[in-house]
């Protein structure tokens, strides 16, 4: 099947993948589950389905029918690793469940720098104006009367007149981070790449929780399943969709193979939690790996929603601040040299 080159939004693959896996465990089948829904979807989507239920009939696995409809890499694996495990229809409400979460926490941000963001654009309208227009005829004025600036008004008029340096700055920087990601960032490997988003202060944080949430609800349902630790890693080795987890995985393998216990191989490892070992080392010792590793999972989602809500929580008022503080130097560049000017005629 070939890959589509717009994907679905993430709205509607939750809700696909939600009511699927419901269906499937109320008794339907993947194709009349897919039917069903089918009747659901616009023009678009319709035809793409149809497409995916042809190559389902004709045997083709269901994870790969997702990847081809462009489906979220995290979801297309959760299914991949389902179809080993036998429990598709929990997959499928655990990828649903996953996106619907991620949703929610992008729509929580972007109603929170919606209205930052319009004052932002305003203030720099501004600030254009201010530099183009009405400072050069302050400054104009000032000189033809041969009036003195004060060091607050020359100060204002040097910032005002090398503003565009500023600008010319941050175009350059951006440009560079650009030059980076494209000829750097991308011939990292995964797991370069994964300990450079780590070290970001603030999102590090959110992306080890994640790291750590991911692994252990996809290790304890495979091991949930009958496999063993060695065998659900080869499954993580095996899929394509993660390449940090499949790195990962054939690390963790190897060690095993040295000797060491999988609590050792992730002992202090920088992209999962410090206790993410102890917790490992105590499923082990009860024989209960999977409910362990699962009720862990639980915990590190509950903490990661709240760690969003904190620093989304503090992010607005950080943003309306900076605003408030534009709009003061505005302010200021306007009636600062009015009043110096009235106070020398």
């Amino acid at each position: 099947m070939k890959r589509i080159k717009k994907s679905w939004p993430i709205n509607d693959q939750a809700n696909l993948l939600n009511r699927l896996g419901d269906m499937t465990e109320n008794g339907y089948n993947l194709l009349d589950g897919l039917r069903l829904m089918e009747l659901q979807m616009n023009k678009r989507q319709r035809t793409e389905m149809s497409a995916a239920v042809n190559r389902l009939r004709e045997g083709e696995p269901f994870y790969q029918v997702l990847q081809a409809l462009a489906f979220h890499k995290e979801a297309v694996s959760i299914c991949y690793l389902a179809e080993m495990h036998g429990e598709l229809s929990v997959a499928m409400r655990q990828s649903g469940g996953l996106l619907e979460r991620k949703l929610t926490q992008v729509n929580q941000l972007k109603k929170v720098i919606r209205y930052p963001i319009f004052l932002i654009f305003t203030v720099f309208v501004m600030f254009y104006i201010l530099q183009a227009v009405i400072i050069p005829q302050f400054s104009g004025v000032y000189q033809s009367m041969n009036m003195e600036t004060s060091r607050t008004t020359a100060v204002i008029f040097a910032f005002f007149q090398h503003v565009h340096y500023a600008v010319i700055g941050f175009v350059l920087l951006a440009l560079g981070a650009a030059l980076y990601y494209w000829f750097g960032f991308k011939k990292k490997s995964p797991a370069d790449k994964m300990l450079f988003f780590v070290r970001i202060p603030i999102l590090g944080r959110l992306v080890i929780l994640f790291n750590s949430y991911f692994f252990s609800l996809q290790l304890s349902s495979l091991l949930k399943s009958g496999l063993s630790i060695y065998d659900s890693l080869k499954a993580f080795k095996e899929q394509s969709f993660l390449p940090f987890y499949r790195q990962e995985a054939e690390q963790i393998i190897n060690k095993l193979r040295a000797g060491e216990s999988i609590d050792r191989a992730l002992y202090k490892h920088p992209c999962y939690e410090n206790d993410f070992c102890e917790v490992v080392l105590h499923g082990q010792l009860s024989g209960q790996l999977h409910r362990e590793l699962f009720t862990y999972s639980q915990f590190l989602m509950d903490r990661l929603e709240r760690k969003v809500e904190k620093w989304t929580g503090i992010l607005q008022p950080v943003i309306y601040g900076i605003v408030a503080g534009m709009i003061l130097i505005v302010y200021l560049s306007m009636l600062l040299p009015m009043y110096q000017m009235m106070n020398q005629l």
